[in-house]
Formats: structure tokens, sequence, C-alpha cells
């Protein structure tokens, strides 16, 4: 038996399947998807590879043999197989980089070098006795670990000890995320009275206890008991006792508090969306999207058109934004269906997310609700995805594998006739011209759930307020609402999409503004910690009291972020009680959970937030939306920026009225007259999509046409930039492939410097953006074996979310 082996290695040079003979012993567990270790390259060192293709009756001779089976049971199957393969043409990544993403984080083997000291008789002195010594007192070790141990680099000494027979090393395979075991312990029954001893009284007192009990952790049994391990020990040794190991789920629910809930009687446009997206599922699926405003009920929709496809027997799966995946929306899930919900996402450690993919490979779970890598989880026969939220940009991965959730999805949809449903209340511009030309299946639901009425909106102009001397971050419209929601015990939401104190620091006497030495950005001030940050490297400095270039104390925050609206807060209602929710506070595990938490049980007066708090928040008292700014977005250098300022400003105002209780928004902006701005005051999203889908004719914007973008970068300005140039002569006339083709660049990228990485992209608008597959991989390639060019790294990026 021959078999197909893709092995963990990231290179480009090796981006393909590996031949390898089967030994006799491991051909009846060989299947598609097997983690197994084999040897590799000139020096035979073990290495995790994957099964991707089986050759029963395959020519073994010259090849290289399996080592062992790393698995019990396949990471990933031949549906699976079928995505990598297409991810692999589609995204022009490597293979290496797709499996890394479908198996579980954290359960890759990993390869160490054990060293230890041989019995040599070669007289050791200086350093090479250091090393000895060092390595003695431990038995064997890791080399990294020795290395540690030294304050100069030893590797030379340790390669000569190596060669010279003094040390030896073998490779032992770990993995960061096993099982979680606990030690258990049971009593084993016995008629025999004299089978402890007459006066082993500590053991006769351990048995009783454990007699009296069922089988418990042994750590527990210790506590409560009293008794030493080594009385248990001894029972183990006479036959009366057993400690074993018992698997333990790490339980991401754990702390839910929740109540079983029936389905309740949808509403109209609930009940024919239902009947729409149920239908399908029995006549071979079908792409819906379900255009609903905010607060119409599609979760309901979600949750009873999952509740028929589970009764068929088949298996749902749920994407939501990483920032729409609440506490609220998970409870909804995990109170309707209980343990048939397995949750993944970032905020899971790699223990529960590994136990969360166990479930869903044994079928425990045949629900899974997750974030964009939820897309991969390993369900068999899926009768249903669905997509919530589907504008959010969330879904395009920035890291390679550059993916989005979406054509994943289409594609996984597809292999089992299963509905797909893409739910909005702002649909993407491509997704509505798609539902509009017969491409999907398009739903409305223009009402809100039991007739609640959408939030009037009110727009305040800033051009105003400043002209009639306001200088406050808030208008007099917002503060006077802000303060009836104060008297009336009622909650707000305040948003602005940018964190910080402020947005730059600058100097009033010479127009110096303090940027990251690393970056061409300015850095944003941190109140909280009197910190300049960069938002895209990490860089940090301490404020300047005097500015670095002149001296002068006239050095000044500029903009301003969620802190400084929050202390604004303070500043103008005292008696106001604030939490803020951005990046910076919910950086900690389960902090997300727990500031909603606080924010609806304390009834926290105003809730201060990024775009955390446009989606997925449900609150029965929040009666008042503010969005400080809507300006933030609407002058990005990006043709969606209009469609992402409308979108968001949508999104956060329908977080008002969800309740009993009517609700209202207040729109801040310096130019009321935009149509992303002026339309959301009366929901009009249809008339803001025809405005936008003919500038986007017009410019062949998508979904007219398609986007790839290519971005180089290194840390010599003028190699990147001929590095372009060289890649763009190397894709030759590419209008033989496409009439229509449009080349922009190669020319610095919005952002020209990140992180001491200069940047320069081509953007690439075609018809079709897999026809020119070939000619990227090939320039690509060409570029990476070019030595002027070894040190420019290559992005192909198809269909970005953002060109900067």
């Amino acid at each position: 038996m021959v078999i197909d082996v893709i092995v963990s290695n990231s290179s480009k040079a090796v981006d393909k399947a590996f031949s390898y003979a089967v030994p006799d012993e491991f051909k009846s567990e060989m299947e598609i998807g097997r983690r197994i270790v084999v040897p590799f390259a000139r020096g035979n060192r073990e290495i995790e590879g994957f099964c991707v293709g089986i050759h029963e009756d395959g020519e073994t001779n010259g090849l290289k043999s399996v080592r062992y089976i790393a698995d019990d049971k396949p990471v990933f199957g031949e549906k699976l197989l079928d995505v990598i393969e297409y991810m692999h043409e589609r995204y022009l990544c490597s293979y290496c980089e797709l499996i890394n993403t479908v198996v579980p984080a954290g359960t890759a083997i990993k390869m160490k070098e054990m060293l230890s000291v041989t019995e040599s008789d070669s007289e050791l002195s200086g350093v090479r006795r250091e090393i000895a010594d060092i390595i003695k007192s431990a038995g064997s070790m890791e080399r990294h670990e020795l290395l540690s141990h030294f304050d100069h680099d030893v590797s030379s000494a340790v390669r000569e000890m190596l060669k010279s027979n003094e040390l030896s090393r073998k490779f032992v395979s770990g993995r960061e995320v096993k099982e979680k075991k606990i030690k258990f312990v049971r009593a084993l029954y016995t008629e025999d009275e004299d089978a402890i001893g007459a006066r082993a009284h500590t053991q006769k007192k351990a048995y009783e206890f454990l007699c009296s009990h069922d089988a418990m952790p042994l750590a527990d049994m210790l506590k409560e008991s009293g008794i030493s391990r080594a009385s248990v020990n001894e029972l183990v040794k006479k036959g009366l006792a057993e400690v074993y190991d018992y698997s333990m789920e790490r339980d991401p629910f754990i702390n839910m508090n929740l109540n079983k809930t029936s389905a309740p009687k949808p509403t109209e446009e609930q009940r024919t969306a239902i009947e729409k997206i149920t239908n399908s599922a029995d006549n071979g699926g079908g792409a819906f999207l379900l255009h609903g405003v905010t607060g119409s009920g599609k979760t309901e929709v979600f949750l009873q058109s999952i509740d028929y496809i589970l009764k068929l027997g088949k298996t749902a799966l749920v994407l939501v934004p990483e920032i729409s995946l609440t506490p609220q929306m998970v409870s909804r899930f995990v109170s309707r269906f209980d343990s048939r919900v397995a949750v993944i996402h970032s905020g899971l450690s790699k223990g529960e997310r590994y136990d969360q993919w166990r479930r869903i490979y044994s079928g425990e779970a045949d629900i899974v609700i997750g974030a964009r890598s939820a897309v991969f989880a390993p369900l068999d026969n899926i009768g249903i995805i669905i997509m919530d939220e589907e504008h959010s940009e969330s879904y395009k991965s920035d890291m390679s594998p550059r993916y989005h959730a979406r054509e994943v999805a289409l594609y996984r949809a597809k292999q089992f006739g299963a509905p797909i449903v893409f739910a909005s209340a702002t649909p993407l511009v491509e997704s509505y011209y798609k539902a509009q030309s017969g491409e999907y299946i398009l739903i409305e639901m223009k009402k809100r759930f039991n007739e609640a009425k959408l939030p009037p909106i009110a727009i305040a102009d800033m051009r105003n307020e400043l002209a009639e001397g306001n200088r406050s971050m808030f208008s007099r419209t917002l503060y006077r609402q802000m303060k009836i929601n104060l008297e009336r015990k009622e909650q707000t939401i305040l948003f602005l999409n940018r964190r910080g104190f402020s947005t730059f620091v600058s100097c009033r006497s010479c127009g110096y503004t303090v940027q990251c030495p690393h970056c061409n950005i300015s850095l944003t001030y941190h109140k909280f910690d009197n910190m300049l940050r960069c938002h895209y490297c990490g860089y940090t400095v301490h404020n300047y009291n005097l500015c670095p270039k002149c001296g002068s104390k006239y050095i000044r925050f500029f903009g301003g972020g969620t802190q400084r609206v929050e202390d604004e807060v303070h500043r103008i209602f005292p008696e106001a009680t604030t939490i803020r929710m951005d990046i910076d506070t919910t950086g900690k595990k389960q902090s997300h959970e727990k500031l909603l938490e606080k924010f609806d049980k304390e009834k926290i007066d105003i809730l201060v937030g990024t775009q955390m708090v446009a989606k997925g928040l449900d609150f029965e008292n929040v009666t008042l939306v503010g969005a400080v700014s809507a300006d933030t977005m609407l002058h990005i250098n990006d043709f969606r920026s209009a469609e992402r300022t409308f979108s968001m400003l949508e999104q956060v105002t329908g977080r008002a009225g969800r309740g009993t209780k009517p609700g209202r928004a207040v729109i801040q902006t310096y130019n009321p007259e935009a149509e992303a701005v002026s339309l959301v005051t009366t929901h009009d999203y249809y008339s803001f999509y025809k405005g936008e889908i003919e500038l986007r004719k017009l410019m062949w914007y998508p979904p007219f046409s398609k986007m790839i973008v290519v971005l180089f970068s290194g840390t010599e300005s003028s190699a990147v930039e001929r590095c372009a140039a060289y890649f763009r002569k190397l894709m030759g006339d590419m209008r033989k492939l496409d009439s229509r083709v449009q080349v922009l660049g190669p020319v610095p990228a919005s952002i020209t410097k990140i992180n001491n990485r200069y940047r320069f992209r081509m953007i690439i608008k075609c018809a079709d953006d897999d026809v020119y597959n070939a000619d990227l991989k090939k320039a690509m390639e060409s570029c990476r074996k070019n030595e002027n060019y070894r040190n420019v790294s290559i992005i192909i990026d198809k269909n970005p979310t953002n060109i900067n």
C-alpha cells in the first residue's frame, strides 16, 4: 500500500503530496485524514503528516515508510479533504496552512530533540563539561531548554559533542492539547473480611469511605476523608480499590444558568421564511438571503428551521461574527437545544476548543455555532448552514489562508445539497444584487417582532453645534436625550468606532504629530495607563509632556476615542454609571460576557463601545443609542466606506427599543447630506442599495467585477519596489485572459510601512479572479527563487474587505 502524504512544513517548495509505503501493521488502520509520523528530507527527521490519498496496489520500492499512526481516528474526512483541495486552488495557499486551519489548534505533533550524555571515554572540560553536567542533572534535556541555560550561544559545542558521540539525541513527539483526564477512585468489593488486615486501621477507614461513595475524583476523596494517598495505594495493591483515568470535558457552558425554552408561535413573516427554508431542505437546498430589519426575529427563524432539520436526522452549522457571539446568542441556542450544541470561537481555550471539536466529531453535538473557523467543523450530513450578519467583514480572514467563510460555506452546502441562509438587516451590496438577479432567493422581514416600532432617528449636524459655540463631544440633542434616559432609569448605548482616548497627539507650536517609529501612522493616546500605542504593530511609549521635536509644552490630544467619550460622560453626568466595551477592556477570557452581564443585571446607565456594541445585543431597557461620530468610517479610502457607514449605523441604532419600551437614536455627523447617513433615518436600505449599485456598475466594482490585491512587503523599500515591478512584468499581457482587466499599480500601499516593513500593492480588477491562478502562482514562485527578492513577502488576496 502506498499513500499520499502532506507534511507539516509550510515551505512553498514542499507544497505537494509525497508518496510513502505503509507497513503491514498499519494497513488496516490507514484512512484519509489520518495523522501520521514519517521520515522527511535527507536527514529523515521524523515529521507530522496527513494521509490525503490511498493506493492499495501502489509500488513501494524505493519509498520511505510510515513510522507510526499518531491518532486513533482521522482528523478530517473525504468531504473536508475536498474543501482543502478547493481552497488550495482558490486561495493559492499551501496545503500545510489549510490543514492547520482545519484541524483543532494545539493538537499538532511537535518533535522535540532530546539530548542525553553517552558513556563516552572522552575527557570533557570547559563548556563541554558544563553542558554535560546540566544534561546529567536532568537525565535528558530538550535542546532549546539546554541553550536557555547559557548567556552565550553554545550550539556549535553541542554539534561537536554529537559528532564525537559525547552526546546522543532522539526525537520525541508531543502535543500541546490532549484529552483532559482526572484520576478517579472507586472501591472493588470483596467478601474476604481479612483482606485489609487487622492492624491496617487507616486502610480500613479508607475502604469504608470508598464503599459508601460512588466513584469520585481521587483529589476530592483525599480531601474529604483526610486519608493519605499511601493508604489508597495499599488498597490498590490488595485489589480493594481501583485508580483510573477519567476523560473530563472542558465545558464552556458550565457557568451558564439556563432555563429550557420552547418554540413560540412565529409571526406571519417568520412562518413564511421558515417554510421556504425547510421546504428547500427536502429539494436539494438553495441559497437564501434573509433580509430582516433589526429586531424582526431572524434568530427564531434560525431556531425553528434547525429544529426541522434535526428531525430529518441531519446536522446544522450556524456562523456568526466573533463580536456577535455574545452569551445572549449562545444561550438562546443552548436553552432550546441543550447539550446538542457545540460552540467554537477564539474566546475558548485550546483545550475547550479541542473538547468541542471531539463532541462534534463523535456526533454528540449536531449543532455547531461559531465564528469564521467553525465553517470547518467536522459535521457529517449537514442539513443547513446559516450565516448571520452576513455583511460582517470578520468572515474574511486577514491571515493566510485568506479565505472567505461565505465561499467555503457555499461549497460545503453544495457538497451536502443543503440550504444556506445569509441573514442581515443590512446585506452586502453584492449579496442583495445576487438576490435581485436570482442567484439567491430573497426573503424579506420588514416588521419587528410583536409589532415593535423601529426607533426614530435624529441627525445632529455638528457643524451647527460648533458654529453656535458647543465644543462638547455631545450635541445638545444627544445631551437632552441622555438626560431624559437618566431621569427615567433607562439605559443608553454610545457608539464610537475608535478605541483609546484620542486619535492622535500633536504639537500646536510646530505641528509635529507623534508617530510610530515602525509604521507610518500616528500613535493613539490611552489615558488609563498614560501610554501612546500603535494599533498596527503594538509599539508603546509613555505620553509626552513636552514636544519631542521643539520642546514646546503645547502638545495636545486631538480627536476622540471610547475612553474620552467615557470621561466626557463622567464630566457632564457625574452621577451616571458607565461601562466601556472595546478591545482594551475585553482582552481577558470571558470579559465580554462579564461586561454585558454587569450592564444588564446592575442596570448600568450608559454603555460606551466600539463596533462590539453594534451587533447581537438585545436589552429590554436600552431605549437610546447615540452614534457619537458617524464620520469615522465615511472618509476611509475604500470603495466600501459608504456601505460600511450605512450598515454600522443601521445596526447600532437597531439596539434601541427592542423590548416593550419605545426607542430612539441620535446620529452626530459633519456630513448630514451623505446618503449613507441620511437614509439611515428612514431605515431605507433599498434606496441606499439602488444608489450604491449604480455607482459600483459605473466604476466596475464588485459585484460587477472581482478584485485581487497583491501586497509586497520587506525591510528594504527599494527591493520591495523592484520586486513588485518584476512581478507585474512576469504577469505579462493580462488582457489575453480577460479583455476588460484593469491593473492598478504597483504603487506604495495606503499605509506604506507597518512594523518596519515597507509595503507596495497591485490591484487587479477582472471578470473572473480564478483565471489568473496559474500566472499568479508562477510569478510568485519566480520572485521567491530570485536571490534579489528572497526577503520580500508576497501576499495574494482575492476580494479583500480592506484595501490598505
